[in-house]
């Protein structure tokens, strides 16, 4: 029989990279629910009831922040690993009042995304054993 693999909603507009984002997902063990924007993201959360989200700032429709809020509106206690290449995400993030679990900035290895769950490892378990 086998074993539940943990699901992570991957949420960005820029198809490479969440190619990127699912395949690294994938290497840490997860399975990536693959979301093009907010709006598919918080459809994602709701439908699939992930472990972790791993979500741009910068989408169309909902962006990351929008995201972010939804979320921890729905479970709180869901972690979330927001990316983003843009340099002004912490004026973005300042006025949205919301802090995400992880930040990480473009471009990052695989390396330094494995650090950032391993640090969340706690939350992520707790997130999973509930569904």
């Amino acid at each position: 029989m086998p074993t539940r693999q943990p699901k992570c909603v991957v949420a960005d507009d820029n198809d490479s990279m969440l190619r990127l984002l699912s395949m690294f997902m994938e290497q840490l063990g997860f399975q990536p629910i693959i979301a093009h924007d907010g709006d598919e993201g918080i459809s994602a959360v709701r439908e699939h009831h992930p472990c972790l989200v791993v979500s741009d700032i910068h989408m169309p429709n909902r962006n990351g922040l929008l995201l972010l809020a939804d979320i921890k509106a729905l479970n709180p206690s869901l972690p979330v690993i927001l990316i983003t290449g843009y340099v002004n995400y912490k004026s973005d993030m300042n006025a949205a009042q919301l802090t995400p679990d992880a930040f990480m900035e473009k471009p990052f290895t695989l390396d330094e995304l494995k650090e950032t769950v391993h640090r969340l490892e706690p939350a992520i378990l707790s997130a999973w054993t509930r569904h």
